[in-house]
């Protein structure tokens, strides 16, 4: 049997800005989504996950740009190595809105193309995370933040809408920081990744605390050391003695993260979640936007931050009308990868995929209205 009547040979490859997630029912492969160059020989490393020294790597090489994967050649390298892709099956490529039609048209082409395979099925990824009837994804992931209503499966094009600020900004944002009072981080781009990951966390009270003196907010992330294989931790205190290299963050754990609800902190010019999510919802009827407003569903690694949920919660109960009943969702794991697992193992699943004889006799500009 094909992947139309067996389910274990339909895939999903969530191949994220960040992350890519691999794998069907059975088994599951992530891998950081980035190439190291190294200094001296120039080689390129490929495995980067546990403890990798980054004082060695000259430059990163990372597919996407914006979200948007433009750089193929590099994708495929990191794909052949850690994707294990048979032309008898199908996957399921979750993607995120607005991604021009090149991009779209490249991807069949790899897929039917490059690696013969047999069905292919791209689907916004917020698809994957609506529940119910209505729902209101926002996804703050690492190249930007979506904000996506979906009507009964079908996401609302015109009031889709993206905040320019992700996951990656931060921590470029950081290692600046870093670079300029401790330590030169230039290329410690998963290291800062850690830190901002263990330190960070959003104010429930941002101007209230950046008027706590000097030092009230403090805490250390002790680098790793390569010597002993020991990875890096965050501590709160450090005794007398402490010896280890470290890096010591107080105001910049709450200043790093606050970029998200307050853009113009980094001049850029955009509102907030809030005023997003009123703009969104200008371009629904006016009838139905508090049912959107019930089932909102909040994803992406940046929502991990403590204090997320509650500072947009806060935001939006105190902006819309009181007899709308504001519920937020949280969602806290691999939930695009998840929902592509699910809806792999839908009766109707055949109805959405491509497959290669569909792309060979119509050509992509004839199916892509279909997506």
């Amino acid at each position: 049997m094909d992947w139309r009547q067996n389910p274990y040979k339909r895939y999903v490859l969530d191949n994220g800005s960040h992350m890519v997630r691999y794998g069907n029912a059975n088994t599951k492969t992530t891998q950081l989504n980035l190439i190291a160059q190294i200094k001296k020989s120039g080689s390129l490393v490929y495995e980067l996950d546990g403890l990798f020294d980054e004082s060695h790597v000259m430059k990163y090489f990372k597919p996407h740009v914006r979200g948007i994967l433009v750089d193929f050649d590099k994708q495929i390298e990191i794909w052949d190595r850690f994707v294990n892709i048979k032309k008898d099956m199908s996957i399921t490529y979750p993607y995120q809105p607005m991604i021009p039609d090149q991009s779209l048209s490249k991807l069949f082409e790899i897929m039917f193309e490059y690696y013969n395979l047999d069905g292919f099925c791209p689907i916004i990824s917020q698809k994957l995370l609506a529940q119910g009837t209505f729902s209101f994804v926002i996804d703050s992931s690492h190249s930007a933040t979506y904000f996506v209503p979906i009507f009964d499966g079908e996401v609302i094009g015109p009031a889709v809408k993206r905040l320019e600020i992700g996951g990656k900004l931060l921590t470029n944002h950081l290692r600046e920081m870093i670079s300029f009072k401790q330590y030169d981080f230039k290329n410690f781009y998963i290291l800062s990744t850690k830190i901002k990951e263990s330190l960070c966390y959003f104010s429930m009270n941002y101007q209230q605390d950046m008027k706590k003196p000097k030092k009230a907010l403090q805490k250390y992330y002790v680098l790793p050391d390569f010597e002993v294989k020991r990875e890096g931790y965050a501590i709160d205190q450090l005794n007398v003695g402490f010896l280890d290299a470290k890096v010591a963050l107080d105001k910049e754990r709450i200043t790093i993260p606050e970029t998200i609800f307050n853009p113009a902190n980094i001049g850029l010019n955009q509102d907030g979640p809030l005023g997003i999510i009123k703009e969104s919802l200008s371009n629904i009827n006016e009838e139905l936007r508090g049912y959107f407003m019930e089932n909102i569903i909040l994803a992406g690694g940046n929502s991990l931050f403590q204090n997320f949920y509650d500072r947009l919660y806060n935001q939006i109960r105190s902006e819309f009308p009181i007899d709308w009943n504001v519920n937020i969702k949280h969602l806290k794991g691999d939930d695009v990868y998840d929902g592509g697992l699910k809806f792999n193992q839908s009766d109707d699943y055949s109805q959405y995929a491509f497959s290669k004889a569909e792309y060979t006799e119509k050509g992509f500009d004839n199916i892509k209205n279909y997506l």
